[in-house]
C-alpha cells in the first residue's frame, strides 16, 4: 500500500513528482459559493456610490478622470472570493475572482473595476507609468497567477486529461 505523504503546493504542482506524489485538494461537498454583485458591494462595505460611477460615452462606460474604458456597465460586473465558471478573471491586487477584467494599456497587466475606481491617482497601479488607461481585457487571454485558484484548478484539469 503506497503511503500518502504530505508535499508543498510546489511539488505539487511543479516539480518533476510522481503521480502518488499529488495529493487533491479538500473540499467540503456542501459548500455554496457567494456571488457578489456590485450594488451589494457597495451596501456591505458602506462605500459612497458617487465615487464609483462610469459615465457612457461614444459607447463606452468611462470614470470622471477617463483611465477607465469598458464596454461593461459596473451593475454588470459579478465577483467572487472563489474560482467559478462565471468569475473566471483574477484581480492582482484585492485577489478576487470577476467575470469582466481590465487591463492596463501600458503594461498589460490586469486588474479589477473596483480597484482601478478606488485608487485616486491617474497612474498605473504596477509599473507607476504616468498617462495611464484601464480598457477590457482581451477574454482570449487570462492572466494565471502561479498561486491562485486558477493555477489549482488548471493543473487538476491537465491531471484528468
Amino acid at each position: 500500500m503506497a503511503k500518502n505523504r504530505k508535499v508543498s503546493f510546489f511539488q505539487k504542482y511543479f516539480c518533476c513528482g510522481t503521480q502518488s506524489d499529488i495529493q487533491e485538494p479538500k473540499t467540503a461537498p456542501n459548500t455554496y459559493i457567494i456571488t457578489t454583485t456590485f450594488c451589494e458591494y457597495l451596501k456591505l462595505n458602506k462605500k459612497d456610490p458617487s465615487l464609483y460611477s462610469l459615465q457612457l460615452l461614444d459607447g463606452y462606460y468611462q470614470d470622471k478622470v477617463k483611465k477607465i474604458k469598458t464596454s461593461h456597465p459596473l451593475n454588470d460586473l459579478i465577483f467572487s472570493e472563489t474560482l467559478t465558471q462565471n468569475t473566471q478573471f483574477s484581480c492582482p491586487i484585492c485577489f478576487k475572482y470577476f467575470n469582466y477584467i481590465l487591463s492596463s494599456c501600458c503594461c498589460v497587466n490586469q486588474i479589477c473595476h473596483i480597484c482601478a475606481l478606488e485608487f485616486q491617482k491617474p497612474k498605473c497601479h504596477f509599473c507607476q507609468n504616468e498617462i495611464c488607461t484601464y480598457i477590457d481585457a482581451d477574454s482570449k487571454t487570462q492572466k494565471i497567477y502561479t498561486d491562485s485558484q486558477g493555477m489549482q484548478l488548471l493543473s487538476l484539469q491537465l491531471k484528468q486529461h
